[in-house]
């Protein structure tokens, strides 16, 4: 069955009707985003925004199912989120509604966004304001600018935070270092969770998502890229362990790399059941994750088991 999101009428009201948004789809002009001015950012939040929204919006959505993880959260009034490459910030709201619709003591939560992108940031920002009103909670953000080209940047990301998270991500953001070659010799999936995953909580999770398809130069499935990258930092540091999709925690010691795929439905306004094809890993530390995991049964099937996986279908995570 489709997972189908509707996005909010309140929020659909101000990104299309005063924040002029424009629903347009063009892939194509989406590889890269740093450099793009304020005109294609109202596109941007027109027609990704409401994508990532609903992408985070289901994934915290099914963790949240977990009732070990959901206990984990319940009692807690206040959360801490970083976002890498958080764009316009889609998928920091779509966590946010369904942590606020399921954390009944939730009182506030506090944000780190970096982008390398200043009108998405401005954005952002400005969204940030409008949703603390809306829903009643005491959200805190901190949008920063940074365009990442080196290592010393990636290090002024850890070193400017001086706090632990309850939830670290990188949505849909990381093939472009791939398409435009930034740390062409490493894995930039491993690369970004090891340097993400010690800023997180004894009890944080760090999701990393990407596109489906392939890379147009490299010949190669974004998610199969992730999970060679993952599955190597997993193999070496025995600190950290998967917790979803499910079948990763199960096999993730014996996986070469599989294929896996998503399919979110959002509709708003602009467009009835646009479609979103993603690929993602949440991993943590492997204590909490043990703990979450003792409520899951093992019988999961993991499309590594198969020769042929299915490109055009959702990712089976049970």
């Amino acid at each position: 069955m489709a997972t189908i999101i509707q996005f909010p009428k309140w929020l659909d009201n101000l990104i299309f009707n005063e924040y002029n948004a424009i629903y347009e789809p063009r892939p194509g002009d989406v590889t890269s985003n740093a450099d793009k001015n304020f005109d294609f950012a109202k596109l941007y939040l027109g027609t990704y925004f409401p994508r990532s929204y609903a992408e985070t919006y289901y994934i915290f959505g099914r963790l949240l199912e977990n009732k070990n993880y959901f206990q984990s959260l319940n009692d807690c009034s206040e959360l801490n989120i970083l976002d890498f490459c958080c764009g316009t910030g889609g998928e920091i709201f779509g966590a946010i509604d369904i942590l606020h619709e399921r954390l009944r003591n939730l009182k506030r939560i506090h944000i780190d966004a970096f982008d390398a992108n200043s009108d998405y940031i401005k954005f952002l920002f400005h969204l940030s304001q409008k949703y603390r009103d809306a829903i009643g909670i005491n959200i805190s953000i901190n949008p920063q600018c940074l365009y990442i080209e080196t290592e010393q940047n990636l290090l002024d990301v850890v070193n400017y935070t001086n706090t632990l998270y309850q939830i670290a991500m990188s949505c849909k953001a990381l093939n472009e270092f791939i398409q435009h070659d930034v740390f062409p010799n490493e894995n930039i999936y491993e690369k970004i969770a090891r340097t993400l995953l010690p800023t997180l909580d004894k009890n944080g999770l760090l999701l990393l998502s990407d596109l489906s398809h392939k890379d147009p130069t490299k010949g190669i499935y974004y998610p199969v890229i992730m999970n060679n990258g993952i599955n190597s930092l997993l193999h070496t540091d025995n600190s950290y362990k998967s917790i979803y999709p499910y079948p990763c925690f199960f096999y993730e010691h014996h996986c070469h790399g599989c294929y896996m795929q998503d399919q979110v439905y959002v509709s708003h306004s602009r467009c009835t059941k646009d479609i979103s094809k993603i690929a993602y890993r949440i991993i943590g530390n492997v204590d909490f994750v043990k703990k979450m995991m003792l409520c899951v049964s093992s019988q999961h099937i993991c499309k590594a088991n198969t020769p042929y996986a299915d490109k055009s279908s959702p990712y089976q995570s049970k």
